[in-house]
């Protein structure tokens, strides 16, 4: 399901689907033949000439209807077209989706970037994202699909589901969003679970799983995952009734992530290594696609100004020094220079993605103040992500927040793009937290 609109003339400001187009041409055109049909009748011989502009009227209301019986005949001919144009986003709709996702609560930011009301049978509606409905929610700057609106949603019948073409990711078949899109929808509780997942820092995924392994038997069944995503997806006073749903409600929804991993009947349980094979998989998927907007060629590597683009994107900092800091990296990276490919960038991720764990890492421990150099950065990055971080990546940051040209950066360098890298996507809002007498992770 692609979301595009019609212009019915170029005067006109409302925005309709072909099939009401041509549902409201007929209208009017039936309607005016029958009123000048009406008034030719009443005129008599006294009327000739009205009769004459009447009959040439009524010819002509009645081409135009035939015309809109043949347009709504093949209205399927033109969705399919309509469908496959592509839509431009402004960048003033970018810019407002930004604010919606840095600055809203969960539930509004759920309910302005889903796109769908489902209906069941009893005629009741629930909210729902497809499955680039969820990624444009979590991704700053994303052009690829823009946020649907609050309160704009297209409306579909439960046994319609399985007949509707969702927006799709466009990594393929190995995408795990597309799966879980292909057996549902995803709720508001979904959508909260998903971003949990991918908020929480790869070392602390097994904790993540003990929080819904409620028995405590190695394995999450239904009615547990059913009760934690109670607690984490509600919300007193929120946008909608789908922020105060029970145990029950969650399990009986139509839900692709459940669907996905319980099976439709719902005996299906979850594992350790599954639980953590949804987050490797879901992360792999959102970092590609991400990925893939600065590789337009497919070449696998972008240049290393994009990957710089990528860290300052939604950061604070003014546009005028994010031009400088920009200028020093292309300067000795040029753009046919070595570059910066998937894996690397995926790494990279990673470490942004841990937040807290990052910075408390890197200065914790500096009570001199005296930064960190290339080496210690490099070994806590590969410490918080739990893969080796390149040399080549290490000093691509560091030329790009370094400066002086010490061979160290500080705290003050590093926090705007590196430690609230997360907030703009709504991590911060979902990450699983440990405590430990004061102490907070």
């Amino acid at each position: 399901m692609n979301r595009w609109r019609v212009i019915i003339t170029p005067q006109s400001a409302s925005l309709l689907s072909p099939t009401i187009q041509t549902q409201a041409t007929q209208q009017q055109a039936s309607s005016n033949s029958r009123k000048i049909s009406t008034r030719s009748k009443q005129g008599g011989k006294k009327n000739g000439g009205e009769n004459s502009w009447g009959a040439a009227g009524a010819v002509a209301a009645a081409s135009a209807t035939a015309l809109a019986c043949k347009l709504y005949q093949e209205k399927d001919k033109f969705l399919v077209q309509a469908k496959e144009a592509k839509v431009e986003i402004t960048a003033e709709q970018i810019a407002y989706d930004n604010r919606v996702r840095q600055y809203n609560t969960p539930d509004n930011i759920f309910n302005y970037f889903s796109s769908i009301q489902l209906v069941n049978k009893f005629g009741m509606k629930t909210t729902m994202m497809s499955p680039m409905d969820f990624y444009s929610a979590i991704t700053p700057d994303c052009s690829i699909h823009p946020g649907a609106g609050s309160g704009i949603y297209e409306e579909i019948k439960e046994e319609n589901l399985g007949k509707v073409n969702l927006n799709k990711s466009p990594v393929g078949k190995e995408s795990v969003l597309n799966q879980i899109g292909a057996m549902g929808l995803i709720s508001y509780s979904d959508y909260c679970f998903l971003l949990t997942l991918l908020a929480t820092p790869v070392r602390f995924i097994e904790t993540a799983f003990n929080v819904f392994d409620v028995t405590g038997d190695g394995k999450v069944e239904p009615k547990e995952f059913a009760f934690v995503s109670t607690k984490l997806a509600h919300k007193s006073g929120g946008f909608g009734s789908y922020t105060d749903v029970d145990q029950t409600a969650v399990l009986a929804s139509n839900s692709g992530l459940l669907n996905y991993v319980f099976g439709k009947d719902r005996k299906g349980t979850l594992t350790k290594e599954n639980f953590k094979k949804l987050q490797a998989d879901l992360l792999n998927e959102v970092i590609q696609i991400e990925f893939n907007e600065y590789d337009k060629g497919n070449t696998g590597r972008i240049s290393e100004e994009d990957f710089c683009k990528f860290l300052l994107k939604r950061t604070k900092i003014p546009p005028s020094q994010k031009a400088k800091m920009l200028k020093r990296v292309k300067s000795i990276w040029p753009a046919k220079a070595r570059g910066v490919s998937f894996p690397s960038f995926k790494n990279f991720f990673l470490v942004l993605a841990s937040g807290t764990e990052l910075e408390r890492g890197l200065f914790f421990l500096d009570v001199e103040n005296i930064g960190v150099d290339l080496v210690e950065f490099r070994q806590v990055a590969s410490w918080v992500s739990h893969s080796e971080l390149s040399e080549h990546i290490a000093e691509v940051v560091f030329v790009l927040l370094d400066d002086q040209g010490q061979g160290r950066i500080f705290k003050e360098n590093v926090g705007p793009v590196l430690f609230d890298w997360r907030q703009p996507r709504g991590f911060d809002k979902s990450a699983i937290h440990v405590q430990m007498g004061n102490l907070k992770i």
